[in-house]
């Protein structure tokens, strides 16, 4: 009996850990989608001024779930592990109960799992308070452990911590691994009633711009680009122009160009699913096809 119940514990501890690693991986690779979640609850809870700190945070919170996943996961000085765990759990509850009742907040998806595996407020709600109650359950048995200092214990966890970062900093610094919206390599952008690119008029002339040439090169753009950006873009769109290629830009905003680029206009949240970065980006079509995606300032 008792050592169904050790090993009923260490099931449900590593059950845990693989949640919380795979909820930050999960938010991890698509780290964009999670800065744009976290602008939601910040507006949606008074914490506007965090917005420029956004990216940043979520770096954070990305790896401290994966970190506190896989520390869960090697069993070291489990009631400090434990007590992160439940901290973590109540104020996660704490947000998604005062959202609920709040119902003008105008919040449905929790993102707990990001956009990729879509989780509604009720059922965030019910998930927290099973792990809750299975974690104050764990750190109750495990409350005669003695703490002791173990510098191997303690590399274990400064390992945990290094892993857990990889991931977030790749993908923050770099395009998202995993674009959920649609807009990803491999979509015909022919037909997409949702891809609608606009001129000076806003006359629509998305059919005209894509049917010009087999390739097509689109700068993303999302702020205005740099000085070695424009210098790129100028590259880019000479060669294009030798070889009879469709080059042009799409933006929000009107931004100060390198002469020749033909600027045309895209609603916000396209921009931001044609690109899932923070930085300007480069789509490379061929005939109506995403071919590949860049980050501007690396391609």
């Amino acid at each position: 009996m008792e050592k169904g119940i050790k090993i009923l514990r260490i099931s449900t501890q590593l059950m845990l850990g693989l949640t919380f690693v795979v909820s930050g991986v999960l938010k991890a690779v698509d780290i964009y989608g999670t800065e744009l979640k976290l602008i939601e609850y910040a507006n949606s809870t008074g914490f506007q001024f965090l917005a420029e700190y956004n990216m940043p945070l979520s770096v954070m919170l990305c790896a401290f779930e994966i970190f506190l996943g896989l520390w869960l996961m090697i069993f070291i000085y489990r009631t400090i592990s434990l007590s992160l765990l439940v901290a973590t759990t109540f104020l996660f509850t704490g947000t998604i109960i005062y959202l609920m009742i709040n119902p003008e907040k105008n919040i449905t998806d929790c993102g707990c799992f990001g956009e990729i595996l879509p989780m509604g407020m009720s059922a965030s709600l019910l998930k927290n308070i099973v792990i809750l109650m299975l974690a104050t359950y764990l750190l109750w048995s495990a409350r005669n452990v003695q703490i002791k200092f173990n510098k191997k214990y303690v590399a274990g966890i400064f390992g945990c911590l290094f892993a857990s970062l990889l991931l977030p900093i790749y993908t923050a610094n770099n395009l998202s691994l995993y674009n959920p919206t649609g807009y990803g390599e491999g979509t015909d952008l022919r037909g997409n009633e949702d891809f609608v690119v606009l001129d000076d008029n806003f006359e629509n002339v998305t059919d005209s711009l894509l049917s010009t040439s087999d390739e097509v090169y689109i700068f993303v753009l999302k702020q205005q680009p740099t000085q070695s950006e424009e210098f790129k873009m100028k590259d880019i769109w000479e060669k294009c122009k030798g070889n009879s290629i469709n080059c042009f830009s799409l933006a929000h905003n009107e931004y100060k160009l390198p002469n020749g680029i033909n600027q045309y206009y895209a609603d916000v949240l396209m921009l931001k699913s044609l690109v899932r970065s923070k930085n300007n980006g480069v789509i490379v079509l061929k005939n109506g096809i995403v071919k590949n995606v860049h980050i501007l300032k690396d391609y």
